[in-house]
């Protein structure tokens, strides 16, 4: 399990590059978009030298959205995929999220 209340924002998230992926894919992006992008970007800095795989992006979702229905929501979000789609979107590098057995990343 992993201490996603604890993590510490990164003040140096470049967002107009994030503006800038998401215009190149033409992709809006709201309020909830950005929550989970936050989220992923702040999952990602506090974790980075744990070699994360496909299934921890995965899993830190799940747990912080379950409330809201978990990978269901965040599909209604994210229809391309939520873990590829956010991870992009976030400038997370492709070597920095490792497949496992549930699906890459491009």
């Amino acid at each position: 399990m992993y201490d996603t209340v604890n993590m510490v924002r990164d003040t140096s998230f470049d967002r107009q590059a994030v503006e800038e992926r998401a215009k190149e894919i033409g992709f809006h992006l709201t309020d909830k978009h950005w929550e989970t992008i936050d989220f992923i970007k702040k999952f990602y800095d506090y974790h980075e030298d744990e070699g994360l795989k496909v299934g921890d992006y995965s899993n830190a979702l799940k747990g912080k959205y379950s409330k809201q229905g978990g990978l269901k929501y965040l599909y209604s979000l994210f229809p391309d995929g939520p873990i590829n789609t956010v991870t992009r979107l976030a400038g997370i590098p492709v070597n920095s999220v490792r497949n496992d057995s549930m699906g890459s990343v491009q």
